[in-house]
């Protein structure tokens, strides 16, 4: 892929991205609080108490963009899809460039192979399509990863060691990589020695160093691995490799294999690759078996290379000289192909209409929070809610800290706003309704106040008796 070729590319991606907002789909989660970070490190005043993950890259590139107002999260969004788009096309180049020996039909199968398995990646947790319409951080991952891959193959190394260190800023999985290409480096191309020695410094600094000063612990940064609740043990281990043998098409595990039996220089980079794509699915399976969750997105780059690699097999397998294994392989990745399309697609419309439908649900009740205000909800202290994954969101509308909104499950006494939506029992909507003060409703968010005084201290006794009654919800965690 020309220069030329790739910025036509990434143009037409963004235009993509930005023509897309029209599509009832917003930011998740974590994506809310990356920006209320974002927005806090422009003013130097970062608090990381609560919340999600911290990751340096994404709340990096939130604080530009939330100087941005409004705009930021709608700026997000297209950074985010384009990356989403890119990153098939990204996966098909790399397969392309691998089958450099074979004629361009063939090459052109392996791009399309390649590029369909990342499209149709299955995640049984946060589907694909949701994790790029969303703004999750995984498709940009991805998609530097990919770019760090063609651009090392392309003898480009500073370029690859730029957007390693953009992937290990997202995701802790890559830290190994990193390191391990970076030794490569060391010995390899000695000119890059400063910018190895700036990235090791830089790396660790930029994950720990914000959230000690935002609030004076690691705690943020380590729930990037998100240990707590998680299963361990044998039970986890398999789980993780259930979910990575499932999650791109069936027939790229042995037609990856295939590609990278042979021996030769460009097979030694197919096996280099795939020992990559295994060493990524052996550190999470590893960080399973010590308690973390071993989420089929965080496997998505090993995913993604693993999907070129069977691309590069499926060109091999349909050389002409092999005119016999072809009809075989042709009809195996048919059936194949035309039963997963099946099932994947089956399921595209139902995870892209709960997608949209929980986005509308989500922006019902930060426009109402953004019309009652901050100072009615925070008058008499913090604002807790019903759900937790609107939390950051309503931070964000209220331009507060995430700290000073907070679910049942965490009530404060000097609380005595309550933003009521579907998660809340029938014993909390019961009891808000008799005792508490509509501020305002829309459709299934209802925004009340119970005692707030003119004196915040005195709160504490009003409210210490309802809140034993409300139920604790789950811990936060990402939809």
């Amino acid at each position: 892929m020309t220069t030329r070729v790739l910025v036509c590319v990434c143009a037409t991606a963004v235009a993509l991205a930005a023509l897309s907002l029209a599509l009832p789909y917003e930011l998740v989660y974590d994506a809310w609080a990356w920006l209320v970070w974002g927005r806090e490190l422009t003013t130097f005043a970062l608090d990381t108490s609560l919340g999600p993950s911290f990751k340096p890259l994404p709340v990096l590139v939130a604080a530009p963009l939330s100087l941005a107002g409004d705009l930021a999260p709608e700026l997000w969004l297209v950074i985010v899809r384009a990356s989403w788009l890119l990153a098939p096309v990204l996966a098909g180049a790399l397969a392309y460039r691998l089958t450099a020996g074979h004629g361009r039909p063939l090459r052109a199968v392996a791009a399309g192979f390649a590029a369909l398995s990342l499209i149709l990646l299955h995640d049984d947790v946060t589907p694909w399509t949701r994790q790029g319409a969303a703004g999750m951080s995984d498709p940009p991952l991805v998609a530097l990863v990919l770019g760090s891959v063609i651009a090392a193959l392309h003898g480009r190394p500073r370029l690859a060691l730029g957007l390693a260190t953009a992937a290990a800023l997202v995701r802790p999985e890559a830290w190994p990589l990193l390191a391990a290409y970076g030794l490569w480096c060391w010995r390899a191309v000695p000119a890059a020695r400063p910018w190895l020695a700036a990235i090791a410094a830089a790396v660790p600094a930029l994950w720990f160093g914000p959230d000690l000063l935002g609030s004076g612990s690691t705690g943020a940064s380590g729930r990037a691995l998100g240990r707590e609740g998680a299963d361990t043990g044998i039970d986890a281990i398999l789980g993780v490799l259930w979910r990575a043998a499932l999650m791109p098409l069936v027939v790229a595990w042995p037609l990856a294999a295939f590609a990278a039996a042979r021996r030769g220089g460009t097979d030694r980079t197919l096996r280099i690759l795939g020992a990559g794509a295994l060493a990524w699915i052996a550190i999470v399976v590893a960080m399973a078996a010590a308690g973390f969750p071993g989420l089929p997105r965080f496997m998505a780059p090993a995913i993604a290379v693993l999907g070129v690699l069977g691309g590069v097999g499926l060109a091999r397998l349909l050389a002409p000289r092999r005119r016999f294994a072809a009809r075989a392989g042709i009809a195996l990745v048919c059936v194949a192909l035309l039963a997963q399309i099946a099932l994947r697609a089956g399921r595209l419309h139902g995870d892209m209409t709960s997608s949209a439908r929980i986005a509308r649900s989500h922006e019902r009740v930060r426009h109402l929070a953004g019309e009652i205000g901050a100072a009615a909800l925070l008058r008499c202290g913090r604002l807790a809610t019903s759900d937790v994954l609107v939390r950051t969101e309503l931070a964000w509308e209220l331009d507060v800290a995430l700290s000073r909104v907070v679910s049942f499950g965490e009530p404060s006494s000097r609380s005595g706003a309550f933003v009521v939506g579907p998660r809340a029992t029938p014993l909390v909507i019961s009891f808000m309704r008799g005792h508490g003060t509509l501020l305002g409703t829309r459709e299934e968010w209802s925004i009340y106040s119970i005692g707030c005084p003119r004196v915040a201290g005195s709160f504490a006794s009003v409210l210490r008796r309802p809140l034993g009654m409300i139920a604790t919800l789950p811990p936060v965690g990402q939809p």
